[in-house]
């Protein structure tokens, strides 16, 4: 490994080592009790090292969920392309979002369970970086839902609101997997159970929906 190559993977781990701190700070104490220097004292470096790799708070948390959303588009693009059954291949892309959030839980409520006002610039470059990113991985479920409209397993009547419907519901569900699940005084069933049975009632749902249509 060249000298540069070693540089860059280096600055890549500082990086990827400042959102995780970041992410979990965050979700720790608040958006508005974290700071850059903050951030700096649980990496033990100084805050202009931050200041190398992001401009400022709102920077860094647009960085977090532009991070999320490469990686989760990239698995549902896999699973776009590997899987023929469109209906089966929707199901699989819901339970990679869900087993995916529950995996990066910090970065996750970072993107999807902090208030719309925080702290982010949306005209800064980095913004419409990562908005368009969000953009595209929401695609991977409007493409999904038109294969399967197309294949006569369903046929919603408008995809787009379709489309936001389930993506609620499976938020609705790996956040509490993420904040509540396993948790005392609720009766939870087993993990495996809880989430195939809100995949089936989701897929039953559309089905039906089409029944009725052609009813």
């Amino acid at each position: 490994m060249g000298v540069s190559e070693r540089r860059l993977r280096e600055k890549a781990a500082l990086r990827s080592k400042i959102l995780e701190a970041a992410g979990q700070l965050i979700v720790d104490e608040g958006l508005q009790n974290v700071s850059i220097r903050r951030i700096a004292e649980r990496i033990e470096y100084s805050p202009s090292t931050i200041y190398l790799y992001f401009r400022d708070k709102g920077d860094l948390i647009s960085a977090i969920c532009e991070s999320v959303f490469l990686e989760l588009g990239s698995r549902l693009a896999e699973i776009e392309h590997r899987i023929d059954d469109p209906l089966e291949s929707l199901r699989k892309g819901l339970r990679c979002y869900i087993d995916f959030g529950v995996e990066h839980r910090n970065h996750y409520l970072v993107t999807f369970g902090l208030p719309c006002d925080r702290e982010v610039d949306s005209s800064t470059p980095e913004y419409k970086r990562m908005s368009a990113c969000g953009g595209r991985a929401f695609d991977s479920l409007r493409r999904a839902l038109k294969r399967c409209a197309e294949a006569g397993y369903f046929d919603p009547a408008d995809i787009e609101a379709t489309g936001q419907a389930i993506w609620t519901q499976i938020h609705g569900m790996t956040s509490l997997l993420i904040t509540s699940y396993g948790g005392p005084g609720f009766p939870w069933v087993e993990r495996e159970k809880l989430i195939n049975t809100g995949l089936d009632l989701i897929l039953a749902g559309l089905v039906a929906e089409r029944s009725v249509a052609c009813g």
